[in-house]
C-alpha cells in the first residue's frame, strides 16, 4: 500500500472519530499530491538507460581504440560528457527531473571514463588510485550542486570503491585512515539531502572499514583473539549509540547508523561467548598492553553517550543500567576468560547480562522512534536462547520442553513490557491490524 493510500485510509478513520475536520480532507489530500513520491518506475528506467548509454560509449571507444587518433578519443568522451551535463541542466529546468538525474549520472560516469581512458591514452600511471578518488569527489560535488540523490548514490559507491582498491593496493602501507574524512563528508551530504539509500551504503561501508582497521591492528600487535573481539564489540556499540544520539536530535541517518551498528554489536557479543569454550587468550600482561588502548576509549565514550541520553530523557534508567552493565562485562571478559574459561558461573553471568542487554534494547525500541533497535533486541534474545540450548541444555532437556520453556519466557517478557509501556503508547484496542 502506498503512502498516499495509507494516509487516505487513516484520514477517513480520523474523520469518523472526530479527530479531523471533514472540511480539511481535500486540502490534506491535495498537499499529499504535491509532495515528492520518491523514486518512480520511469525514473528508475531512465537511470538504467543512462548506465547503458555510458557502457555504450565505453564500448564504442574501446572497439575503435586503435583506429581513432588520441585527440579524437579524448574529444569524443569530453563532448559526450558535456552534452550529458547540459541536457541534465535543461531537463531539470523544464520540469523533467527523472531525465535530468539520469543524464547527470551519465555525465558523471563519462567523466570517470574520460579520466581512465585519457590516462591510458597518454601512458600516465600511478601507484595509487587517486583517479578514482577524484572521480568520487567530482560526483559528490555534482550531486550537491544539482542537487541529485542518484548522483550522490553513485558518489557513495565510488568512494567505497576507492577505499576497497586502496586496501588491496600493495603500495599502501598501514591502515587506510584517509577513508574517514571521505566517509564523513559523504555522510553529511547524504544527511542534508535525505538520501536513505546513500546512508545505508555508507553505514555498510563504515562497518567494513572499521572491520579492516581491526584486521590491520591484529597484524600489527600481539593481542589475544578474545581481546580483539571484545574491543570490536565495544567500538561498534559506541558507534550504535552515536547514531542513536544523532537520531535523538532528528539528524537524518542517525537511526540508520544506529540500526546497522546495533546488529553488528549484538552479533559480536553473541559470538564472544564462543571464546569461552577453550583457552583462546594469552596472558593478562599481553592483553593489557595491546587491549587497554583499544578498548578503554570506546568504553569511556559509550558511558558518556549513554549518560547523555539518560540526562536528556531519551532513555530510561533501567535501560541505561542494563546496557552499561553489559558493556562493562564485555570489557572484563578478556581478563576473566583465561582463569575461568570452563566456569559455569561465568557463563551464567554472561548469559544473564546478555539477556539484560537484549531486554534493554527491546524496551528502548518501544519508545516509538527506535523500532529497529527493538527488533535487534528481540533477535538478540532469541539468539541467546538458542545458544544456551546448544551449549548447555542440548543433552539435558527434551527439545519440545525447551522450546515450551522458551515460549513461556518470551510471553513473560511480553507481559512485562506491556505493564511497563506508558499509557499514552497503549493506543486504542480497536486499532490493532
Amino acid at each position: 500500500m502506498s503512502y498516499v493510500s495509507r494516509v487516505t485510509k487513516d484520514l477517513d478513520r480520523w474523520i469518523s472519530r472526530g479527530w479531523v475536520d471533514a472540511d480539511q480532507r481535500p486540502h490534506i489530500l491535495d498537499d499529499l499530491g504535491t509532495r515528492s513520491r520518491g523514486w518512480t518506475a520511469a525514473g528508475a528506467l531512465a537511470i538504467l538507460g543512462a548506465v547503458l548509454l555510458a557502457m555504450s560509449a565505453l564500448t564504442f571507444v574501446a572497439a575503435n581504440w586503435d583506429a581513432m587518433p588520441r585527440l579524437i578519443r579524448f574529444g569524443v568522451l569530453v563532448a559526450a560528457m558535456c552534452v550529458s551535463m547540459f541536457g541534465a541542466g535543461r531537463s531539470l529546468d523544464h520540469g523533467a527531473p527523472a531525465l535530468g538525474h539520469a543524464l547527470a549520472v551519465l555525465g558523471v560516469a563519462l567523466f570517470g571514463a574520460t579520466i581512465m581512458l585519457t590516462a591510458q591514452t597518454f601512458n600516465m600511471t600511478s601507484f595509487r588510485n587517486t583517479a578514482v578518488l577524484i572521480w568520487a569527489g567530482s560526483a559528490l560535488l555534482t550531486a550537491l550542486v544539482i542537487p541529485s540523490r542518484p548522483v550522490l548514490i553513485l558518489a557513495t559507491i565510488l568512494g567505497g570503491l576507492w577505499a576497497w582498491l586502496e586496501i588491496g593496493n600493495p603500495f599502501v602501507g598501514g591502515a587506510l585512515w584517509s577513508y574517514g574524512p571521505v566517509w564523513l563528508i559523504s555522510a553529511v551530504a547524504a544527511s542534508r539531502m535525505d538520501s536513505k539509500v546513500a546512508l545505508h551504503l555508507l553505514a555498510a561501508g563504515l562497518i567494513l572499514w572499521v572491520g579492516h582497521l581491526f584486521y590491520w591492528y591484529d597484524h600489527q600487535t600481539v593481542i589475544a583473539d578474545i581481546a580483539l573481539h571484545a574491543s570490536a564489540t565495544l567500538v561498534f556499540g559506541t558507534l550504535a549509540l552515536a547514531g542513536a544520539v544523532l537520531r535523538d536530535r532528528h539528524i537524518t541517518g542517525g537511526g540508520i547508523l544506529a540500526a546497522w551498528c546495533a546488529v553488528v554489536t549484538v552479533a559480536l557479543a553473541l559470538a564472544l561467548q564462543f571464546h569461552l569454550d577453550g583457552d583462546s587468550s594469552r596472558d593478562n600482561l599481553v592483553a593489557s598492553a595491546a587491549y587497554l588502548p583499544l578498548a578503554l576509549p570506546p568504553l569511556a565514550m559509550l558511558i558518556g553517550l549513554q549518560s547523555l541520553r539518560q540526562l536528556t530523557g531519551q532513555t530510561r534508567f533501567g535501560v541505561s543500567t542494563g546496557l552499561l552493565a553489559s558493556a562493562a562485562l564485555i570489557f572484563l571478559i578478556p581478563y576473566l576468560a583465561p582463569a575461568e574459561s570452563e566456569s559455569l558461573i561465568l557463563r551464567l553471568v554472561i548469559g544473564l547480562l546478555f539477556y539484560t542487554g537484549a531486554v534493554a534494547l527491546i524496551l528502548q525500541g518501544s519508545t516509538g522512534q527506535a523500532r529497529a533497535t527493538g527488533a535487534v533486541g528481540i533477535a538478540a534474545f532469541i539468539g541467546q536462547t538458542l545458544y544456551i540450548y546448544a551449549e548447555t541444555f542440548g543433552g539435558l532437556l527434551d527439545t519440545a520442553l525447551f522450546f515450551l520453556l522458551g515460549g513461556l519466557i518470551l510471553f513473560g517478557v511480553s507481559y512485562g513490557l506491556l505493564k511497563l509501556r506508558p499509557a499514552s503508547d497503549a493506543g486504542h484496542p480497536g486499532d490493532a491490524s
